[in-house]
C-alpha cells in the first residue's frame, strides 16, 4: 500500500522540478561596474577598522548589496564577514567598515552580491589587496 502512495507522488515532484529547471535557464545578464578602494585600517581596542569605499561606476541602480571580506591568510580573522548596504546609484560611492584582527601584513579581497535594475541578481569579487596596519608597518621598520 505504502509503495502505491509513493509511485502516485512520483510525477507531481518530477513536474515540479523540470518547471523549476526550465524557469532557471533563463538568465538575465546584468553588467554591474564596481570600483574597491581600501581607504585605512585604524587601531581600536585591540584590533582594527578595515575601511572600504565602494563605488558604482556603472548605470545600473544597485540594491540589498550584502558585502563581505575573505582572507585567504591566517593571521587574518574578521568579527563580522558581511556588512549591508541598502542602496548605491550609479556614480556614488558607500564607505563599508569591518571589524579585523591583523597579525601581520595579510591578503584580503571582498564578494558583493545584491540585485540591479530591480531583480537581477549579481555576485562580483574584488582582486586581492594587500592589508598593512600601521603597527606592521612600524615593526617590519625596527626589522630592517
Amino acid at each position: 500500500m505504502r509503495a502505491r502512495k509513493v509511485l502516485r507522488a512520483l510525477p507531481r515532484n518530477i513536474i515540479c522540478l523540470f518547471e523549476f529547471l526550465s524557469i532557471r535557464r533563463f538568465k538575465v545578464v546584468v553588467k554591474v561596474r564596481l570600483e574597491f578602494k581600501l581607504l585605512s585600517t585604524t587601531k581600536i581596542a585591540g584590533d582594527h577598522l578595515l575601511t572600504l569605499n565602494l563605488k558604482n561606476v556603472g548605470s545600473s541602480i544597485l540594491k540589498n548589496l550584502v558585502v563581505r571580506l575573505h582572507s585567504p591568510d591566517p593571521g587574518f580573522s574578521v568579527d563580522c564577514a558581511g556588512c549591508f548596504v541598502y542602496a548605491l546609484m550609479p556614480s556614488t560611492d558607500e564607505n563599508v567598515k569591518f571589524r579585523v584582527f591583523v597579525s601581520s601584513l595579510a591578503r584580503a579581497y571582498f564578494s558583493v552580491c545584491g540585485y540591479a535594475n530591480g531583480d537581477a541578481y549579481f555576485s562580483i569579487e574584488s582582486p586581492v589587496m594587500a592589508v598593512q596596519t600601521k603597527d606592521s608597518m612600524e615593526n617590519s621598520m625596527l626589522l630592517m
